[in-house]
């Protein structure tokens, strides 16, 4: 055989295994990969939730207040909604007492919890000018986190914290403010294209005069629905509150409302822990 005639031959078989390596190696990978089908029929035409930062142990407790006063309420619906500096300090106090210690939202997303400690969030909705005249001073003092759930169509009336007060909350470094959409609707009976209006409405309020960091949204009224949580999602909020569970999703969490005259000892009893 002629040098040429060996030289090609060798030639052929070095490509001959290195095809049928590719070709065994190709077909190996195949075989591991997931099925693509199924991941797709999971969560059919929706944006799947992004894996949270937190795992959930039962040991969170979200408290839910609203406006703050300097005056006990008087009637039985107020006594739902308004709290006063002093019974707020003496939640705060019997939590402590309790074991408790004081954790912001937005490091309980981050994972920063531990899993033997229990921790507890204060939130206020809708934004009212009592978390800041009354509420704010108290926290800061007690160095105790907080966030406020801000309806962003109400800003410009004088019962609400206005966009100044809503900045120096944020710059104290205790407080956070996010979205309880632009209005206090209910999202579930809103129209859809009205409660993305609204959601959007707020989210890009926030964004202009807070600067941009993830979003959280709790609900009016704590309704919502499939439809709703799934629209939040497409907006990039990474957590969702409401004070029922309706169907499992991991970025929903639970929170319960204070009422004026409740015992915090006993209602820590009964609430849901995330």
């Amino acid at each position: 055989m002629h040098l040429t005639d060996m030289r090609q031959k060798r030639k052929t078989e070095i490509l001959t295994i290195i095809f049928t390596l590719l070709a065994v190696g190709f077909f190996a990978a195949l075989a591991l990969m997931p099925d693509v089908r199924a991941i797709t029929l999971q969560y059919p035409l929706a944006k799947q939730p992004t894996p949270p930062n937190y795992i959930r142990q039962a040991n969170l407790l979200i408290l839910m207040y609203h406006d703050v006063c300097l005056e006990p309420p008087e009637d039985a619906e107020q006594k739902k909604l308004v709290t006063t500096a002093e019974k707020l300090a003496a939640d705060i106090d019997a939590l402590l007492e309790l074991g408790y210690e004081p954790i912001s939202l937005e490091d309980y997303y981050y994972g920063l919890a531990k899993p033997a400690q229990k921790y507890f969030v204060i939130s206020f909705d809708d934004g009212y000018r009592g978390v800041y005249d009354i509420a704010y001073p108290l926290l800061l003092e007690k160095q105790i986190p907080a966030v406020v759930f801000f309806n962003t169509g109400m800003e410009h009336y004088e019962a609400f914290l206005h966009y100044q007060q809503l900045q120096e909350l944020e710059q104290s470094g205790l407080f956070k403010i996010y979205t309880h959409l632009a209005y206090h609707d209910s999202a579930k009976e809103l129209p859809p294209e009205e409660y993305t209006r609204y959601l959007e409405a707020s989210v890009k309020f926030l964004n202009t005069y807070l600067g941009e960091k993830p979003m959280f949204l709790a609900y009016p009224y704590g309704r919502y629905n499939r439809e709703t949580y799934q629209v939040a999602l497409e907006h990039g909020i990474k957590l969702q509150l409401a004070q029922k569970m309706l169907f499992p999703a991991a970025d929903i969490l639970l929170r319960v409302n204070v009422p004026y005259d409740v015992d915090m000892k006993k209602l820590v009893k009964r609430a849901t822990h995330n």
